[in-house]
């Protein structure tokens, strides 16, 4: 059996307690090799493989899973952006017929909102803006609709030391559509990890001071970009869901 096990930060208070259980009782725990110590505490065998190795390791994860019950790990939740659906591809395309069961995990997006507030409380849409996997065409398409349907926007890996440039489009983009309004932006970097950090400020700001945010933004950032309705409560970024709207108190 393949267990593909989400472990939201990695954080042992943000394991849930189907996780812990699974990583408890399983044989083998495959990972990327910055998660390991995410996992070392379960005293359990680990392999692991580094970045763009995903499908390696998928791949021996399946192999192990024929005969034993391994934990295939991904941060946050697995099927967001995560390892879920390679897994399901591999078994299917090399027919290896391994029961797979996907253990959801807190993703970086729902942790970066409480942290902020909750500026998620209406509709929202999700966007990597690594470009390694999606062409940077559909990145930015993708973008612009969310702006224009009045979305509110949470990125995902916004840019790294080497690739900046979907960032500094989309940036180009939102700088369109704030031409009349400004945009309050959450930035949450690792996120219920050591050393988290957390910014609330405005897309006048940011874009005023883009070096200064290109220099701390990385991709262990989450953004979240509020809509036509967020508003800073107590210093909290908040999306109303439209409650006092419609009922009086």
């Amino acid at each position: 059996m393949l267990y593909v096990v989400g472990i939201g930060s990695g954080n042992e208070r943000h394991f849930t307690k189907e996780a812990e259980e699974i990583l408890n009782k399983v044989d083998l725990i495959v990972c990327y090799k910055n998660y390991k110590k995410f996992v070392e505490r379960l005293n359990k065998p680990i392999y692991t493989t580094g970045m763009t190795r995903e499908i390696d390791r998928v791949d021996y994860a399946l192999k192990e899973a024929k005969d034993k019950d391994v934990a295939l790990v991904s941060s946050g939740d697995a099927t967001i952006y995560g390892l879920a659906s390679l897994a399901y591809e591999i078994n299917a395309v090399k027919g290896y017929n391994v029961d797979i069961k996907v253990v959801p995990g807190i993703t970086a997006c729902s942790l970066a909102s409480a942290i902020l507030g909750s500026p998620l409380n209406h509709d929202f849409v999700v966007i990597s803006f690594s470009d390694l996997l999606t062409p940077l065409e559909t990145i930015l398409k993708r973008f612009r609709c969310a702006l224009e349907g009045d979305f509110v926007i949470c990125i995902y890996n916004p840019l790294s030391k080497r690739r900046k440039e979907p960032f500094l489009k989309a940036m180009e983009i939102l700088a369109e559509f704030a031409k009349d309004k400004d945009y309050i932006i959450g930035i949450v970097k690792n996120a219920g990890r050591n050393k988290e950090e957390v910014v609330i400020t405005n897309f006048k700001d940011l874009y005023k001071n883009l070096e200064k945010y290109l220099e701390f933004i990385d991709m262990n950032t989450i953004l979240i970009i509020g809509n036509s309705s967020t508003k800073i409560i107590n210093g909290k970024m908040i999306t109303p869901r439209g409650y006092l709207d419609k009922y009086k108190i």
